[in-house]
């Protein structure tokens, strides 16, 4: 089984946006950085994965109930498990919680692992009984590995070309640019908005890669604001999201 183990995360500045709301790719980074650590912790972290099996973890979806503000400076307590397996997602759940125990957020990724030299999903025995081996823990709430949302339904905001600055060591744009990229697609009257942002929904449909543009569009209805970001060496969607106040 997995091992029980709080991590505490601190909140800077930078953090924030200028109305002092938690960003969305803050909100991202707390859950990659405790989840990186934690699988560091009992030994399935991607360099070791890499290493010994030429296969990563790849972030699939990321879902977040906001319940109470988070502000700069202060220290959060954040516990996560490996929840289950259906299929080839696994779910992993996370609990952020205020220092004294108050519940901020609850947060739940999906991934699954890919073979990195083929880039298809992974078959070694060896390396998916050790994730079996994890068993399984409590889901906080509910939340699916895919958005559905039809990118051809959104408008047009802008076009970005891709930067070298946001390419990881997987040779791709890191999954932290995605809420980046989601805020500069919102008008600015629903960035202010972001302090009333109760769900977050984020889906890793494709890479984006050096030297590729990623058109940003967006859709409002019912409460509810749909954004995509579609490659242009493909047309097809790099990351669809979901916010909801």
């Amino acid at each position: 089984m997995e091992l029980e183990k709080t991590y505490s995360f601190r909140v800077d500045t930078g953090s924030l946006n200028e109305n002092k709301t938690l960003t969305l790719s803050a909100l991202q980074r707390i859950i990659v950085t405790v989840s990186e650590e934690h699988l560091e912790n009992i030994g399935l972290d991607v360099p070791k994965l890499m290493k010994e099996f030429g296969v990563s973890w790849i972030l699939l979806s990321l879902t977040a109930e906001i319940r109470d503000k988070i502000r700069a400076g202060e220290k959060l307590l954040v516990r996560t498990w490996h929840t289950n397996k259906k299929g080839v997602y696994y779910r992993r759940d996370f609990e952020i919680c205020h220092e004294d125990g108050t519940v901020a957020a609850n947060a739940a990724t999906f991934s699954s692992i890919f073979d990195m030299e083929s880039r298809r999903l992974c078959t070694n025995k060896e390396v998916l009984a050790l994730v079996d081996e994890l068993g399984e823990g409590k889901e906080l709430f509910g939340a699916s590995p895919r958005l559905r949302i039809k990118p051809e339904e959104l408008d047009f905001v802008m076009t970005q070309n891709v930067m070298p600055s946001w390419i990881d060591a997987l040779g791709h744009t890191n999954n932290l640019r995605y809420g980046d990229l989601i805020t500069d697609a919102l008008p600015a009257e629903n960035r202010a908005k972001l302090g009333k942002l109760s769900r977050f929904e984020l889906g890793f449909t494709g890479e984006l890669r050096l030297g590729e543009s990623v058109e940003l569009r967006l859709k409002e209805e019912n409460g509810e604001i749909l954004v995509a970001g579609i490659r242009s060496s493909d047309e097809k969607p790099a990351f669809l999201s979901k916010l909801i106040f």
